[in-house]
Order: C-alpha cells, then sequence, then structure tokens
C-alpha cells in the first residue's frame, strides 16, 4: 500500500445519489465522501440496478468478462466504473441478475424448495446479493488489490466477511485483509436454506463461522447476517445505545448469543446528516429560508404553508409532524391510542405523511376524515412535502419501539421542529429530554400521552419552546464527525 494511505473497499445494495429506498442509501451516500475528506481511499461497489441512469453519472466500462464460479458454474460479470467530486470511485457490478428496474425483488427469507430439496424460484434477492458479494471479492483477487479493510453494509453484503476468510486461507492477497460489517437494522437478517452454500461455492468445513451455522441443527437455515456477525474481524451498529439494546432478548431477533459472543468486537458509531441536503437556510422545497439566527420569523412562515398545503386552518395552535414508514416498529399503535384520548379536548393539528401497513393508512385516513380541521394524512411520500413537515412543524413525532439510530429527529431539530421520541437506540442517543427535545422511557399509551401532554404545556410557555427548539438547531450531527469513529475504527482493525 502506497505512502501509507488507509485504503477501504465498502460495499452496499444502496448508494444515493446512484440508488436509494431508504436510510441505507443515505449512510452509504454520505460516508465515503466524509471519510475521503480525512484523506482515506474509499472503493464503493454497488450493483449495477437497471434503474440507474448511466448517463446521467456518466458511468464506463471498467473490466469486463470477469468470472465468478455461483452454483457451480462459471457466470460472467463486467465492471463498470464512475468517480465522484470528491474522489471517491464508485465500481458498479453488471449482470443480468441486476437488469431489473426494481432494485429489490423479493426473497429475502428464501426457503421454498421442492420435494427434491431444490429452490422452486429461479432467483430471489438473496441469492442477487450473494452473487454480488463473490463478485467484489472475485474482483478484489482478480485486480490483486490489497486493501486494508472491506466494509459490508447490512444483510445484503453480509456474507463478505466469509467469503473474505475464505479466501484469505487460498490466496495470498487477502491474508491481511480485515472486514467490518455494519448492522443497519437486526430485524431484516437474509435467511436460506442450507443449499444458498452450494449455490455461494462456501465450504462447509472450511471457516468457522459457517462450520457453526451449518451444522448448528436451528432448522436447516442459513442466516447471513449471523455469518456477518461470527466472520468479521469487527462488527458496529448505527448508535451506541442500538450496539447494548441488541445484546438483549428483547432487541437481539434471535441474534443476541452471537452478538454477546462478539462483544469485545462490537461497537456503535451513530450515523450522520447530509448537512448540505437538509439545511433549512439553502432547501428550495420549503416556504421561507431561516437559520438559526433567525429561525422565528421563518418557522412562522413555514408553519403557514404546511397548514395550507394540509387543508388545515392557519391557527396559531401546536402543529405535530409524523414522517415515517407507516408501520408497527414506530410506535403507531401507541401513538393512535394516544391521539384519540386528546384530540377531542385539547386543541392541536396533526400532519402525518408515510405510506405502509394497510391497517395504519386506512386508521390515519379516518381520523383526517372524523377531524377535517386537526388531523391530515398524506398516505405516500413526497421529498418537498416532507421537508415542508420538518420545516413547518412545532413538534415532530418519533414514539419508536425500537430504532437502530433515525435520521428524522436529526432533520427535525436541525429544522426547528422539537422531537417527541421514545428513549430507544438512536433516538436515546441523539434527543436529551428538556433540552433539545422531549423524551419518554416505557411503551405504553399511558406514557405516550403525558409526552403528548408535556408538548402541550411547554408551547404555551414560549420563553422556554424557543430555548429548546434553538438548542436542537445548533446540534451538530454532520458526517464530518461520525467519520472521525469510523476512521478510529478502520485503524483500530489495520
Amino acid at each position: 500500500m502506497a505512502d501509507n494511505k488507509l485504503e477501504i473497499v465498502m460495499t452496499g445494495a444502496e448508494m444515493s445519489p446512484f440508488v436509494k429506498v431508504g436510510g441505507l442509501g443515505d449512510v452509504a451516500g454520505s460516508l465515503p465522501l466524509a471519510l475521503a475528506k480525512l484523506g482515506v481511499n474509499v472503493k464503493f461497489f454497488l450493483p449495477l440496478y437497471g434503474a440507474i441512469d448511466r448517463n446521467k453519472f456518466k458511468i464506463k466500462q471498467f473490466k469486463k468478462d470477469f468470472s465468478v464460479i455461483i452454483h457451480g458454474q462459471e457466470h460472467f460479470f463486467d465492471i463498470y466504473q464512475t468517480k465522484l467530486a470528491t474522489g471517491v470511485n464508485v465500481f458498479f457490478i453488471k449482470n443480468e441478475v441486476f437488469d431489473f428496474a426494481d432494485i429489490y425483488i423479493g426473497g429475502r427469507k428464501y426457503l421454498d424448495k421442492n420435494k427434491q430439496g431444490v429452490y422452486t424460484r429461479k432467483l430471489s434477492d438473496i441469492k442477487r446479493f450473494v452473487f454480488f458479494s463473490k463478485a467484489v471479492v472475485e474482483t478484489i483477487k482478480q485486480l490483486k488489490w490489497q486493501p486494508d479493510l472491506v466494509h459490508a453494509h447490512d444483510w445484503h453484503t453480509a456474507m463478505l466477511p466469509a467469503f473474505i476468510d475464505e479466501y484469505s486461507l487460498k490466496y495470498d492477497n487477502f491474508k491481511n485483509i480485515k472486514s467490518l460489517y455494519t448492522i443497519h437494522n437486526l430485524a431484516n437478517q437474509g435467511v436460506a436454506g442450507l443449499d444458498i452454500l452450494d449455490y455461494a461455492g462456501l465450504d462447509k468445513d472450511l471457516s468457522p463461522a459457517v462450520m457453526e451455522d451449518y451444522h448448528d441443527q436451528d432448522g436447516g437455515k442459513i442466516n447471513a447476517m449471523k455469518l456477518g456477525i461470527l466472520s468479521a474481524d469487527y462488527i458496529n451498529t448505527v448508535s451506541p445505545s442500538y450496539a447494548k439494546e441488541i445484546l438483549t432478548k428483547e432487541y437481539g431477533a434471535h441474534l443476541e448469543e452471537y452478538l454477546n459472543r462478539r462483544k469485545k468486537h462490537l461497537v456503535g458509531i451513530l450515523n450522520g446528516l447530509d448537512f448540505k441536503l437538509f439545511d433549512p437556510a439553502k432547501d428550495k422545497n420549503i416556504g421561507q429560508n431561516y437559520s438559526v439566527k433567525d429561525f422565528l420569523k421563518g418557522k412562522e412562515s413555514n408553519k403557514q404553508v404546511l397548514q395550507k398545503v394540509s387543508q388545515l386552518p392557519v391557527r396559531d395552535v401546536p402543529v405535530f409532524g409524523l414522517v415515517s414508514r407507516l408501520v408497527a416498529q414506530k410506535g403507531l399503535d401507541i401513538l393512535l391510542e394516544a391521539l384519540e384520548e386528546r384530540i377531542t379536548q385539547f386543541d392541536f393539528q396533526i400532519i402525518i405523511l408515510g405510506t405502509g401497513q394497510k391497517y395504519f393508512e386506512d386508521h390515519f385516513r379516518s381520523l383526517a376524515q372524523k377531524y377535517p380541521e386537526k388531523f391530515a394524512a398524506h398516505i405516500g411520500f413526497s421529498l418537498p412535502l416532507a421537508q415542508k413537515v420538518y420545516a413547518g412543524a412545532d413538534f415532530f413525532l418519533m414514539p419508536s419501539r425500537f430504532e437502530p439510530c433515525g435520521l428524522g429527529q436529526m432533520i427535525a431539530m436541525r429544522y426547528g421542529a422539537i422531537p417527541v421520541v421514545r428513549a430507544t437506540g438512536g433516538l436515546k442517543d441523539t434527543v436529551v429530554d428538556n433540552k433539545t427535545g422531549l423524551v419518554f422511557k416505557a411503551y405504553n399509551k399511558q406514557e405516550m400521552g403525558k409526552v403528548l401532554d408535556r408538548s402541550l404545556t411547554l408551547y404555551k410557555n414560549k420563553a422556554k419552546f424557543v430555548k429548546i427548539l434553538k438548542a436542537g438547531m445548533e446540534q451538530d450531527f454532520s458526517w464530518d464527525k461520525s467519520a472521525k469513529e469510523y476512521l478510529k475504527l478502520y485503524n483500530k482493525l489495520k
């Protein structure tokens, strides 16, 4: 390695601005850029999905006809490349398994077999990402790269550390390559039948982690995330509190035994926020720009804009916003119960933006129809509208059952919406009760109700309300800070 510059190969299923479904894309799009500023040489690998615009991003062919053994047969793939302005090289694996317009085609859990034990479907996401992971290590092998570290994100590339373990026993340039595995959400694991090892070409008796997962008699399954946990040199999650929580049965998603075994090599690093993308002083999606220096008029103007676009009366009442996937994890059950007990008793407005489980979508629609002057439900997703919610709301609701990191509370603080959150995961690490937001602990409708009552009381105390709002806007959740923590971990592994 020339001039002692740290060299990292990073992989993930999403990377903004090329392709993004959720928070993983945000992290993968921001972390490499922040690391490059610190002098790290980052090569990021991404599948070349059919949805990616090659012309727009100036993506050109880099290498042709590389091969990988999948299911005992030789398969070919091409490598494409583009370079970001920050100097980060992005490489794309091109193969027909990624040609779909959709990023994900289904089959994160793939256990369907016929009587002969053969899969009944030809393709699944877990197979596609096993192909991708092996193509990455084959690229490292065939180009004779010797990076200091391979950094794999989430269940999609969880088997990369296992491939590196096996390749280190066979190929010299893999002997000193370390691996870091980042868990973004432990609930999504990547489960397949035992024959996924034959598909991957991994020897069930060569490396300890694969051997254990194959022989541990847990129902004839291979768990990609379990392999990542057992194989990687180090593991991290996306907040310090979540790293502790997943060691417990309540949050461990049946992997707490293996996480506890690796406890000395597990750390939590808080995700950062793209301060350029989320900047109320320059955001073109909001009604009036403002900063921490002049937020009072800006917030008032944006609140009126939000009320108008939500078809709510423009009035001086507390406005609660929620931008979220409408799923049980987000604490919507206790929120609904607490709201329905208060919506006729108190004067406030609530604006929901999101899509998800039909039960919650229907319930929010029903409330909007029943209380048209107090409740607005935007079922779907719109980035411009999301920014208007952050800029216009007085309070931002995140009563999550669990939350690995969460970006909503950070964006809310940046835009001067006071977060109302449950003390879990990244919410616990980023919001300080009565200083930068309002926090409750126990997951039930009573505690949810109490924190809503506290919000309504706070709104009447304008001096304290403004003090908490301003303190939130002054918080530094930039990626520059988080990238330094990753760099410390990289150097520890080097």
